[in-house]
């Protein structure tokens, strides 16, 4: 039986577009109040008008400890709970250059480290005291397959994402006897924005999730019965089938 969502405080960290766009809509249809917060307030507006009434904002910066620490706040004014973190803000790399670790410098490193990692840690210790407090609560962090296998001239990113699995992990250990759910999803390749951002649009694979398929897992992992929880959730697309040349 699935937890309906009528109801719930939820926030959504790097809801201006991609997986945090389709995981805001998809929490607001189910009928959770949502605060969709992105350090990009035009984005976050724009999702606001699509999602109505059960949208409010927070252009934030996820590295701020003190900005989290107001988004916690905003999120508790509605109903006095935060059920639901999805922390889903992210960055591939710094420009659009693909880069060795030898020639990445220190503040392209700091920096994807900061916004994928250090944002994950702050947004989630900034919700926990709430869900500690109320004895319930579900936390989804967005990992990627890159935080299982490291790839080439993408260091910074993959070590992030490996820290968000070890910080997750440790995270779910601490808290689960009180309550509080923390689950992570790793997908594969996404078709979002990133791919034009970063310079990499050329090297898109064939096969790709889209957003909303990422988004309708989440939806399904927040909805589990309490006593149940999936962890490290690998989410890709299937291969697409090769075309047989004549006589094969």
């Amino acid at each position: 039986m699935s937890i309906p969502l009528t109801g719930k405080s939820a926030i959504v960290t790097g809801a201006a577009g991609g997986i945090g766009a389709a995981v805001a809509r998809r929490l607001a249809a189910g009928g959770a109040q949502v605060l969709l917060v992105d350090r990009n307030a035009e984005g976050l507006a724009a999702v606001a008008a699509e999602i109505g009434a059960a949208a409010r904002v927070f252009p934030a910066d996820i590295t701020s400890e003190a900005d989290m620490a107001r988004m916690a706040e905003l999120a508790l004014e509605p109903t006095g709970r935060i059920d639901i973190l999805v922390a889903a803000a992210g960055i591939l790399r710094v420009g659009g250059t693909l880069k060795s670790v030898a020639d990445t410098s220190f503040e392209e490193w700091k920096t994807v480290i900061d916004v994928n990692l250090t944002g994950t840690f702050l947004s989630n210790r900034a919700v926990l005291a709430a869900m500690l407090a109320q004895k319930e609560g579900d936390i989804v962090n967005i990992s990627s397959v890159s935080g299982k296998q490291g790839r080439a001239f993408d260091g910074p990113y993959a070590s992030s994402k490996f820290g968000i699995l070890g910080l997750s992990e440790s995270l779910a250990e601490e808290v689960q006897r009180e309550g509080v759910r923390v689950q992570t999803v790793l997908p594969d390749a996404v078709d979002t924005g990133l791919w034009s951002q970063s310079g990499t649009a050329a090297l898109k694979p064939r096969a790709m999730l889209s957003a909303d398929h990422v988004a309708e897992y989440v939806d399904y992992l927040v909805r589990l019965p309490r006593e149940m929880f999936l962890f490290n959730s690998v989410v890709a697309p299937v291969p697409q089938r090769r075309k047989r040349g004549k006589g094969a």
